[in-house]
């Protein structure tokens, strides 16, 4: 279903094509705009929108550019991939850098770090999104869990932004709570936008999925039995 990424009104299509590279944009009847200003703008553009937070953005994405599915779709699902590796990455710096003095798996074997850390990366992914799904079932009944999963594969975009405090600076690092705002904020818009809920009650939806991951990070260092106990 596509809608107006204005005021998301709901439309038969995007744009009329006459040629190759001669198109015409729908305008809605609702707020008399188009449609979706995003088919003629290049991915710098969204991406300025995503850091934005406009919700505009976020229409598009979710609505009119991923068709509907039972699963996730294939290039979301690889950049959830990517998002994993790559808090692996900072993870696994973060224990060398302020952990390395305790008794930690930095004397274990280079794969069995890398499978330890990974591991943790994915039952903390996987524990964040069922507990927001689980939330989001107390406000919305009639919702596509997997455009919700997908929303806050979108919105943490801004973990990538970690990256650039790692190339400049790793001492940096130890500032990248600040990053964990910017994703705080964007998985908010991006979940208020697709639900159709209050920022307030998404907020608190985001935040209890936070706080379970957190706890879940926390069994998982203790099951396995190594310190420090949080990463």
């Amino acid at each position: 279903m596509t809608i107006c990424v204005e005021c998301g009104a709901s439309v038969h299509n995007l744009y009329t094509q006459y040629s190759k590279d001669n198109i015409r944009l729908t305008t809605c009847e609702e707020c008399n705009q188009f449609a979706d200003k995003y088919i003629e703008h290049d991915f710098v553009i969204i991406f300025i929108d995503m850091l934005l937070h406009k919700p505009q953005v976020y229409r598009h994405l979710l609505y009119n550019r991923i068709s509907e599915q039972k699963g996730v779709e294939p290039h979301v699902f690889r950049f959830a991939i990517l998002l994993i590796l790559f808090e692996v990455y900072i993870k696994w710096f973060r224990l060398e850098r302020y952990h390395s003095d305790y008794d930690t798996i930095l004397h274990q074997p280079l794969y069995y770090q890398y499978l330890y850390i990974l591991t943790l990366c994915i039952y903390e992914f996987i524990v964040f999104h069922c507990s927001v799904i689980a939330l989001v079932r107390f406000y919305v009944k009639q919702v596509k869990y997997n455009y919700v999963s997908m929303a806050l594969i979108i919105s943490s975009f801004g973990k990538m932004l970690l990256i650039l405090m790692v190339i400049w600076d790793y001492r940096q690092l130890e500032y990248s709570w600040l990053v964990s705002i910017i994703v705080l904020a964007s998985n908010t818009e991006a979940l208020s936008v697709y639900l159709n809920l209050s920022y307030f009650k998404t907020l608190f939806i985001i935040l209890c999925g936070m706080v379970c991951q957190c706890i879940a990070q926390g069994t998982f260092l203790y099951w396995t039995d190594h310190t420090p106990r949080w990463i």
